[in-house]
């Protein structure tokens, strides 16, 4: 029995002994690795890191617990961005940012949109195309292989967009408001997201009235034979413009997007699914494009593109809407 006693006596100094020399190398690492990071100058992936931001909308902390936590921290848990921001210089670029506040009385007729104070810089910059998402959630097929498992979401493409168009001059802005956010403070169904990007298209609109162009990307839904094409062994994600023929300002609208269309298949040829024309019960049939008839909806490949496709889409729609504001100013 003293020999039992004993052989557990050392069993327990044995796991006492080695979890303090774990504990010990994993303080060590810690400390290691924050000398480490506090030493060296990190670059930080600004495309990466806007690509988290679209992926934050599983923050869900409500009432008085968000109020307490919001007030210790100082963050803003429903805009993440606003952290990033004042972290990283590269993501201080010429985007409208718009804040969400609660509203214990809201209502259909009142809704809870409350976009922030526009930067100076941004003001001087005049940008002449607004880039937005009404199904901001709507993601690609993660690259095999990828150092991070995330997948990239039209959101994304927005911003790739933006850079594009700085190549040829071109300045605009990207919203970042969070729409399933929005849509769940105001308790509006998804179908309601082109409600949300309208009242943020008139807001930019107002902030910034050097706005003539609104792009809307998404994405479709089909399989991959569908939305992939290979072009001088390259490979790109198809195009489909949708054209909504309840718009009051449809024949306008479909002037600018069949222009559009050629402009882009002249260059890309097999590039574009053509013009989609939607009208009728189940469908929005307007698309927001009675705001403006340069207010384009733009399908960009499928759920089974990757980004670098998308990306290689993205060069030619850069193209295609330079080529056509440079014949819009003439």
């Amino acid at each position: 029995m003293d020999k039992k006693n004993k052989n557990n006596k050392n069993k327990k100094i044995f796991l006492s002994i080695k979890t303090i020399i774990l504990l010990t190398i994993f303080i060590m690492s810690f400390l290691y690795t924050v000398k480490f990071l506090d030493e060296v100058n990190l670059k930080v992936d600004d495309l990466f890191l806007k690509t988290l931001v679209s992926k934050s909308n599983n923050i869900k902390i409500d009432g008085f617990s968000s109020e307490v936590v919001n007030y210790i921290s100082m963050l803003d848990l429903f805009d993440p961005l606003k952290l990033l921001k004042n972290n990283y210089k590269g993501l201080n670029s010429n985007q409208v940012n718009t804040d969400t506040v609660m509203n214990d009385n809201n209502d259909d007729d009142t809704p809870n949109v409350n976009p922030s104070d526009k930067d100076s810089n941004e003001t001087e910059q005049n940008p002449i195309v607004y880039i937005y998402n009404t199904h901001q959630s709507e993601e690609y097929a993660s690259l095999k292989g990828s150092n991070y498992d995330i997948a990239p979401s039209v959101l994304l493409a927005s911003y790739i967009l933006q850079e594009k168009l700085e190549h040829y001059g071109i300045t605009s802005i990207v919203e970042e408001s969070n729409i399933e956010e929005l849509l769940r403070i105001n308790n509006w169904n998804y179908a309601s997201s082109y409600k949300i990007t309208r009242m943020l298209m008139e807001q930019a609109k107002e902030d910034y009235p050097s706005l003539i162009y609104f792009i809307d990307l998404h994405r479709d839904s089909v399989s991959y034979d569908k939305t992939t094409i290979n072009i001088n062994n390259k490979s790109y994600a198809k195009v489909l413009f949708l054209l909504g023929m309840e718009n009051s300002k449809y024949k306008e609208s479909e002037e600018v997007i069949s222009r559009l269309n050629t402009i882009i298949s002249g260059k890309y040829n097999g590039i574009s699914k053509g013009i989609y024309k939607k009208s009728g019960p189940g469908v929005n049939g307007v698309y927001n494009q009675d705001f403006s008839s340069r207010c384009v909806l733009i399908e960009v490949g499928g759920v089974d593109n990757n980004i670098v496709e998308v990306s290689n889409t993205i060069d030619a729609i850069a193209y295609m809407l330079s080529t056509y504001i440079g014949e819009d100013h003439e």
